[in-house]
């Protein structure tokens, strides 16, 4: 078993979007034991490398403001739209007292639903586990029937075709996150330069490449589903041992790179409870990656 931290970011590249179906979430939940069966077949999980992702966002948070406001304000804007989107039970179940003053409630982005989905990308399996904002009625009794997951995002106003190019851009984020989740649509909040919400608008995430296609077609659904196929495949070929790797970009880099950061353990991805229980009741060793290389060096590089 190996454990992998990601490190990408930096550049405006499809790389850097489209391995968005990774970060913030782990290949495998560990309280997953219904799924035991594919869990045993599974031999790598890959983690965000947190401490990277907060020096990112502490220099982000130092940049210019856009507008007289700051980064910290408009990460609020978006917290707040989910606030007073969302209700804790059905409508009928909720006092009418909660749902008139949502307005005046503090803003808490703790809460969230957790969606596992069991998919494959090319020939790599994969259970993802991801934040999710809200369910459209309610959850099923029957946790086998699919649940009506909807996503929240906010993005500025679209007043030129510079804007829309911007929005399509970030289209692909929202894609990508809600495609592999299984969340089937995304409510979006399109607001002032003030923060100041001037009309919802409600995408099916089936649709968007689609969307996207017919208007900038800066982005191919296609392209971006290939490459990741691509990539995975190169990531097992590459990782022949056991340790912790680290996955790194450099900042305007072509090249994807795969290291070994600790020959031996698991970092902090695997708790040892999980440990235990995986290998519980088999004599296999859960520090052996069972990877075969068939390439060389040369064919191991990946361009964006």
């Amino acid at each position: 078993m190996v454990s992998v931290y990601d490190n990408l970011g930096g550049g405006r590249t499809y790389l850097s979007d489209v391995f968005a179906l990774m970060k913030g979430s782990m290949l495998v939940v560990p309280a997953l034991q219904e799924h035991v069966g594919i869990i045993d077949q599974i031999s790598s999980f890959i983690e965000e490398n947190h401490a990277y992702k907060l020096q990112q966002r502490k220099e982000q948070h130092m940049q210019p403001s856009f507008g007289g406001y700051s980064q910290d304000l408009m990460s609020y804007w978006g917290y707040k739209f989910e606030t007073i989107s969302l209700l804790p039970d059905q409508w009928d179940a909720t006092p009418r007292e909660f749902i008139e003053n949502r307005e005046k409630f503090v803003v808490n982005n703790y809460a969230q639903y957790c969606s596992v989905a069991k998919t494959a990308i090319g020939k790599a399996k994969l259970i993802i586990g991801g934040e999710v904002d809200a369910v459209w009625d309610c959850k099923p009794e029957n946790k086998h029937d699919q649940i009506n997951w909807v996503e929240l995002k906010t993005s500025a106003e679209i007043y030129t075709d510079k804007d829309r190019i911007k929005y399509e851009r970030k289209l692909l984020k929202m894609w990508i996150q809600s495609f592999l989740l299984g969340v089937p649509k995304i409510i979006v909040g399109f607001r002032s330069k003030d923060g100041i919400l001037k009309r919802l608008e409600e995408v099916q995430t089936e649709k968007i490449p689609g969307l996207v296609k017919r208007n900038s077609g800066i982005w191919d659904g296609n392209i971006c589903i290939n490459f990741t196929a691509a990539f995975l495949d190169w990531l097992k070929e590459v990782i022949t041992g056991d340790g912790v790797w680290r996955i790194r970009r450099r900042e305007k880099s072509p090249i994807i790179e795969a290291f070994v950061q600790e020959v031996t353990g698991h970092g902090d991805i695997l708790s040892p409870e999980f440990l235990a229980w995986r290998t519980r009741g088999s004599n296999r060793d859960p520090n052996v990656a069972k990877f075969s290389t068939e390439t060389d060096l040369e064919e191991l590089k990946a361009t964006v």
